[in-house]
């Protein structure tokens, strides 16, 4: 009952039960990777939804701050490396596969974000100066985040042999 109203109001014109599944474990994935930096516990009462709009997303006055002296603020890096983090959580999860995730950005906000297992990059993402990220809406954020999860598992499929090396579990 709780999933269908989470989904009510969404173009969920695209999503697939797969997709529906992923996304939710996304948001959870997410709302844990905030949980676990909220110190003072901000978030302790809130939604999932509410967290992730509150405590991650910035507002556009946020990102327009952000695109006139060009330099990556903490919250922006804290974006970036909580949702490659929580794709690599979920697609741990969905294939029982050992999952890393990767960010590295300069005082610039160039730089790269990646999601591999054992030695297959399933996902790579290019940072240009705040190019993609910071994310407004959740919409937005899903949307980036399905996208990349569906190539993810396309390419664990096609290569799977490359992957096998570090099964989970068997180090």
């Amino acid at each position: 009952m709780e999933e269908a109203k989470r989904w009510e109001g969404r173009n969920t014109e695209y999503i697939g039960e797969r997709d529906r599944r992923l996304l939710s474990a996304f948001n959870r994935s997410l709302c844990q990777m905030i949980d676990a930096y909220d110190y003072f516990g901000k978030g302790s009462g809130l939604s999932e939804e509410d967290k992730i709009a509150r405590l991650l997303l910035f507002t556009p006055e946020e990102k327009q701050a952000l695109s006139q002296d060009c330099t990556p603020n903490s919250k922006l890096r804290l974006q970036v490396e909580h949702v490659f983090q929580a794709m690599a959580v979920t697609l741990e999860v969905e294939t029982e596969r050992l999952m890393q995730s990767m960010v590295e950005m300069n005082g610039e906000g160039f730089g790269r974000a990646i999601v591999s297992s054992g030695r297959l990059i399933l996902s790579s993402v290019t940072l240009r100066a705040g190019l993609r990220f910071p994310f407004t809406s959740a919409a937005k954020l899903e949307k980036f985040a399905l996208s990349q999860m569906r190539e993810a598992l396309d390419w664990l499929g096609r290569h799977q042999e490359v992957a096998v090396a570090r099964k989970r579990g068997h180090l």
